[in-house]
């Protein structure tokens, strides 16, 4: 419901030919990416061919200072990220998008380090305008005010729930060691030892 309300144009928007919102937000959720590790991207960290996202930088933007790239959170942050065949697509009309942007628009500006998610005054995406525009979508689609880190939440708990190894999900998220992804999404992996117990004393009656 988020991202379809995110991809449905909003009347008089100020730049509504653009898809930014839509592919930052979607890659969010399919990834797991931390809002630092997304607004840092390059083209240069994305391989569109064979589908698979690097993560080597984060976008600090400290209140009030002039933003900066700097290293990942942790040394497990350095990853790298499958992507399926429909965000690698939607990543394509991104970059065919943004071109078409900064021609319709002529106060918008192509940036000049190839970054891919940009303001347009070719400037990174602040990460305090990106969470004021998820809470307003969140507010149009009728459900809980939430922060973009919700997205890196929800990819986490779809994967336990599906019955992705922890130890993948631990290193696609880029935590310091399974423990972490383990006390964090505690609800979930005790939910999952309880189906499995389950599914044990089944197969042995």
């Amino acid at each position: 419901m988020f991202l379809n309300q995110v991809k449905t144009p909003v009347k008089n928007a100020k730049y509504a030919h653009s898809i930014q919102y839509y592919v930052l937000f979607t890659l969010i959720a399919i990834t797991g990416l931390r809002i630092g590790e997304a607004l840092a991207l390059t083209w240069d960290d994305i391989n569109l061919k064979n589908g698979e996202l690097t993560v080597d930088k984060t976008l600090v933007y400290p209140l009030n200072t002039q933003p900066y790239i700097s290293t990942p959170k942790t040394q497990s942050s350095y990853r790298t990220i499958k992507l399926d065949d429909h965000t690698v697509t939607l990543l394509k009309k991104h970059r065919v998008n943004r071109n078409e942007v900064v021609l319709m628009y002529t106060n918008y500006v192509q940036p000049d380090d190839n970054t891919i998610f940009f303001q347009h005054e070719d400037k990174w995406l602040k990460t305090n305008v990106v969470r004021e525009y998820f809470k307003e979508v969140c507010k149009r689609a009728n459900l809980p005010v939430l922060s973009p880190h919700a997205l890196r939440h929800s990819h986490a708990v779809h994967l336990l729930e599906a019955g992705v190894n922890i130890k993948y999900v631990s290193e696609r998220l880029g935590h310091s060691s399974i423990k972490t992804t383990a006390d964090t999404y505690l609800h979930v992996t005790k939910k999952i030892e309880d189906q499995a117990m389950e599914m044990y004393l089944r197969y042995v009656k």
